[in-house]
């Protein structure tokens, strides 16, 4: 798998490609979701790449060898597409984009129909890391935060249409990713939750007071730092004291050890808005690692 690039290499890359040409490597998805068009869909990951889906179960990995197939290539990222992706008629309602550094984050909600009376909506914030690959720019991370239980109570909620499709999805599981990827699946359903949404609810009364000695309460022992931008070096709390206005939160979402929230920050006539990572210590369900992606 490919080392992480540096500072520096993401800083040369980010001048290499413009913020158009980042958005329109993300585009690249919904349009080949919408056609239906697996080949294409596939084109836009690097050979090597990763696909959370939701945050929390066990990731897709391809590039590495991969036992069904027997070789080393895009077997699991091709299992993923037929299961969730090839049956589903998808559609992207996206409230924002925001371009950080080689980072796309979508805020958005999926629309999912699964069968002629059932449609989920489901909220979501999609997080792309790119990298570039023979001169061009490619998705090596797609990491796609919401709730999967929520999403679970709407499939339950259509009667027997429900029993239908949920028999159909379970089929479909059984065979691309066998029993053991269903639990990898279902594990999602564990993640942060309530906890988390309190401890960042507090963290952002305490910022909005300037109450550093509150903020420090809500971090873990292995705090690693603060980055907002997300792109920037990771700095100690202190950074925050550098960024003005008051934060105010709306959609948020639990998601493995992440909580993401989009959010405004208004400081006089000036609005910035974007979402943020919170990262958890599951251990200490305290907070361990922030970044803010902000234009």
């Amino acid at each position: 798998m490919r080392v992480p690039m540096t500072q520096e290499e993401n800083r040369t890359l980010s001048m290499q490609f413009t913020r158009q040409d980042r958005i329109d490597t993300v585009l690249k998805s919904p349009r080949a979701v919408a056609a239906h068009d697996k080949q294409a869909w596939m084109a836009i990951f690097a050979r090597y790449n990763i696909v959370e889906d939701p945050v929390g179960s066990a990731p897709h990995v391809s590039g590495v060898f991969d036992r069904r197939s027997g070789v080393r290539g895009n077997g699991p990222l091709g299992r993923f597409y037929d299961c969730f992706i090839a049956p589903m008629q998808i559609v992207f309602h996206v409230d924002r984009d925001i371009v950080c550094g080689l980072s796309v984050v979508r805020d958005l909600t999926i629309e999912i129909r699964m069968s002629p009376r059932i449609t989920l909506r489901v909220p979501m914030h999609l997080h792309y890391e790119l990298v570039e690959e023979d001169g061009q720019l490619k998705v090596q991370h797609l990491a796609a935060h919401w709730e999967l239980w929520p999403m679970l109570k709407q499939q339950m909620s259509f009667g027997l249409a429900s029993l239908t499709a949920g028999i159909g999805l379970g089929r479909r599981m059984i065979g691309q990713l066998g029993f053991g990827g269903i639990l990898d699946f279902m594990s999602a359903v564990n993640n942060i939750g309530q906890a988390g949404k309190d401890r960042v609810a507090e963290f952002v009364a305490a910022f909005n007071q300037r109450a550093f000695a509150r903020i420090e309460r809500q971090l873990s022992a292995d705090f690693a730092g603060v980055a907002c931008p997300a792109h920037a070096p990771l700095a100690g709390i202190a950074e925050l004291a550098a960024v003005p206005g008051q934060l105010r939160l709306g959609k948020t979402l639990a998601a493995g050890n992440y909580i993401t929230a989009s959010f405004t920050l208004t400081d006089g006539p000036t609005t910035r808005q974007g979402v943020i990572f919170f990262e958890f210590n599951m251990h200490e369900k305290k907070i361990q690692r922030m970044r803010f992606y902000v234009d």
